[in-house]
C-alpha cells in the first residue's frame, strides 16, 4: 500500500513543530543577550535636555521597569496573535516597520539565489563535461575561496574596487538621489553589486555538489550506451544535468539559512533599506520590540525555506512515494 503523502504529510508536522519550537529557543536566546547588553532605549535616547526623572518616566512608558521575565512572556504570548508591539525607535508598529524593510530583503536575497544557482548548475554541467578545464579549476578552487571570505569583507573589497576605482557600479542604497533616480536602471545599478557579492560565493556547493552529480550519471551505463548509439553529446550531457538535479535542489534549503544571514550584513555594507539595517538600527537603540521581531522574521523565513527544500526532495524522490 502506498502510503507517500501520508508520510509527507507526517515530514510537514514534525517539521512546523520542531520549527515554532527552534523560534521559540531563537527567540528567548535573543532575548536574554538583548538584556544582558549595557543601556536600555531610555538611557540611549538622543536628546541631552531629559533628566533623570524624564528618563524613568520613558522607562516606565516603555515598560522597561517590568521584570525581564514578565515583558518576554507579554511579548511571546502577544506574537502568537500577530501583535509585535511598538518600536521604541520608530514609534511605528514593528509589523508595519518590517514590512517595509521585507521587500527589499526578498528582492536581494531572491536575486541573489537566482544567481547563485544558475551559476552554480552552469559551472557545474560545464566542469563536469570538461573535467580538468579552466571551468574545473573555478569550480575546485575560486569560488570555494570567495565563499570562506566574509561577506562583509568581499563587500567592502568591492566597493574598493567596482565603486571607488573603477567607478562603474554605485557603493550604496537602493536609489540614486536627483535626476534618474527610482527608475528601473537606476534601481538595477544599485542592485547588481550587492547580488554579486552575496549570489556568487553562494554559488560553490552548488557547483560543487552538482559536478559530482553530473560526473556520476555520465560515467553510469545509460550515458554511454546512449554515446554508443550514437547520441550527440549536447544531448547526453543534457540527459546527465537533469538527472543530477536531486542534490542541488537539497542545497537549496541549506542555501536559504546562508544567504539570509550574509544579507544582514551586506545590507549593512551596502546600506540596503532591509532588514539587515533595521535589525542593526534596533539592536544600536537597544529596540527590544523591533529586534525580537525582526529575529522572528528572519529566522521564520530560514525555518520556511528549510520546509520548502524538504516537501520538494520528498515529491521529486519517488522514494517517498514507495516507502510503506
Amino acid at each position: 500500500m502506498d502510503r507517500g503523502p501520508g508520510i509527507v504529510t507526517l515530514t510537514v508536522v514534525s517539521r512546523v513543530a520542531a520549527g515554532l519550537a527552534t523560534l521559540l529557543l531563537v527567540i528567548g536566546l535573543g532575548f536574554v543577550l538583548l538584556e544582558l547588553m549595557p543601556g536600555d532605549a531610555a538611557q540611549l535616547a538622543e536628546d541631552p535636555s531629559l533628566s533623570a526623572e524624564d528618563r524613568e518616566r520613558l522607562r516606565s512608558a516603555f515598560g522597561l521597569d517590568r521584570p525581564p521575565l514578565e515583558r518576554f512572556l507579554t511579548f511571546a504570548s502577544h506574537a502568537l496573535r500577530g501583535d509585535l508591539g511598538i518600536s521604541l525607535s520608530y514609534q511605528r508598529p514593528v509589523r508595519r516597520v518590517l514590512l517595509t524593510a521585507l521587500w527589499p530583503t526578498l528582492l536581494l536575497t531572491g536575486s541573489a539565489l537566482v544567481i547563485a544557482f544558475a551559476l552554480g548548475l552552469g559551472l557545474g554541467t560545464l566542469a563536469a563535461a570538461r573535467g580538468g578545464g579552466l571551468v574545473d579549476r573555478v569550480v575546485r578552487q575560486v569560488l570555494p575561496a570567495l565563499d570562506a571570505m566574509p561577506p562583509f569583507w568581499l563587500g567592502l573589497l568591492a566597493i574598493y574596487v567596482f565603486s571607488w576605482k573603477l567607478d562603474w557600479l554605485p557603493a550604496s542604497h537602493m536609489t540614486s538621489v536627483g535626476e534618474g533616480a527610482g527608475g528601473l536602471f537606476d534601481r538595477l545599478t544599485h542592485l547588481l553589486l550587492p547580488v554579486l557579492v552575496l549570489g556568487i560565493p553562494s554559488a560553490a556547493p552548488v557547483a560543487r555538489h552538482h559536478a559530482e552529480a553530473m560526473r556520476r550519471e555520465l560515467a553510469s551505463a545509460y550515458s554511454h550506451a546512449a554515446s554508443a548509439m550514437g547520441l550527440r553529446r549536447a544531448r547526453v550531457i543534457a540527459s546527465a544535468a537533469r538527472n543530477a538535479m536531486h542534490p542541488a535542489l537539497t542545497l537549496l534549503g541549506l542555501a536559504l539559512p546562508a544567504m539570509v544571514g550574509g544579507a544582514v550584513v551586506v545590507e549593512v555594507v551596502f546600506s540596503w533599506p532591509g532588514l539587515g539595517q533595521v535589525h542593526q538600527k534596533a539592536l544600536l537603540a537597544r529596540d527590544i520590540p523591533l529586534a525580537l521581531g525582526g529575529l522572528l522574521l528572519i529566522g521564520g523565513m530560514v525555518i520556511a525555506g528549510g520546509l520548502a527544500s524538504d516537501l520538494l526532495s520528498a515529491l521529486l524522490d519517488p522514494r517517498w512515494r514507495r516507502r510503506a
